[in-house]
């Protein structure tokens, strides 16, 4: 098996566009006006400068969410979904690509900082129809954090974990947990606590995750490997046996569409709206990769 930074290594890409043609591609009509705003508030703390300002913005983050968050009740709840992606991916960067890659105690002093600041106890139990979203959320960064400082603590080791143990890793490192909880805000959702923490909702989600979060890896393991990262689970697969990224692929989406006939039982118009939602981002998301050119030059290399 060769190393992952060797150039013996070589990788198809499947047609992984093929696995959301049952979901639709709509585009959010508050697209341009809500990006001009929260690139503005993103612009405002200077995160980037020059030349690494424009390499951020060039991914063009807006049309993700824009795809992603087709149906916000209103402009201003795209702007917070926007927002919120940019700190996400920003913050991903730093994990990443930066200094904190190799650093465990750096990532970790981040993310205590970000949770501090979520968990602020000073301030009074919000009461209003998002309360249980925002709950949901912080616990999700949470978990988001911890798996994140796994990831990086196997890295530093260079080791490369099973199959199974990267999947349950990486459902929780890929960020995906917190910007499906955004759902409920954009469409301006309410589902009661005792559904939405039904096993079969559980096992929906997590099946859109493994959706986009392997898709992810594949269209990103070429410039991973580049750089020796076998944090992948492309890597991961290689490592362990061989065979078809494509048919992992489509088990899991079809495991999401058996799950999705299960669920009119509930009868919840949200509970509805919610579903469609997650379709929306698989769908967004995919076609996004597909879009955005920094990141087709890294799948491809042309």
């Amino acid at each position: 098996m060769p190393s992952p930074d060797s150039t013996d290594v070589t990788f198809q890409l499947p047609n992984l566009l093929n696995t959301v043609l049952p979901f639709s591609l709509k585009e959010n009509p508050y697209h341009k006006a809500a990006e001009i705003k929260a690139y503005t508030w993103f612009d405002s703390y200077a995160v980037y400068t020059d030349h690494k300002r424009e390499k951020f913005f060039s991914h063009d983050y807006g049309t993700l969410c824009a795809w992603a968050y087709p149906e916000t009740s209103t402009q201003s709840h795209l702007e917070t979904c926007i927002a919120f992606n940019l700190w996400l991916f920003a913050y991903d960067d730093m994990a990443d690509e930066s200094g904190l890659r190799q650093s465990a105690d750096g990532l970790k002093l981040g993310g205590d900082i970000s949770i501090q600041v979520l968990t602020d106890t000073d301030v009074a139990v919000p009461k209003f129809k998002f309360a249980r979203m925002l709950q949901d959320f912080v616990e999700a960064f949470k978990v988001y954090t911890q798996a994140s400082l796994c990831q990086t603590s196997y890295r530093v080791q260079a080791n490369t974990p099973t199959i199974d143990e990267f999947i349950q890793i990486r459902r929780n490192s890929s960020g995906l947990k917190l910007v499906f909880a955004f759902i409920e805000y954009a469409m301006d959702l309410d589902i009661p606590d005792g559904i939405y923490n039904t096993p079969i909702l559980n096992s929906l989600v997590e099946a859109a995750v493994d959706i986009v979060a392997w898709n992810n890896d594949i269209c990103s393991f070429n410039n991973e490997q580049s750089h020796g990262d076998t944090q992948n689970l492309v890597y991961c697969v290689l490592v362990e046996k061989n065979y078809s990224l494509q048919a992992a692929m489509d088990y899991v989406a079809e495991m999401f569409l058996d799950l999705r006939e299960a669920i009119p039982a509930f009868g919840l118009p949200d509970v509805e709206k919610y579903l469609k939602g997650l379709e929306h981002w698989i769908s967004g998301s995919m076609h996004w990769y597909y879009h955005s050119k920094p990141i087709h030059l890294r799948m491809t290399g042309t």
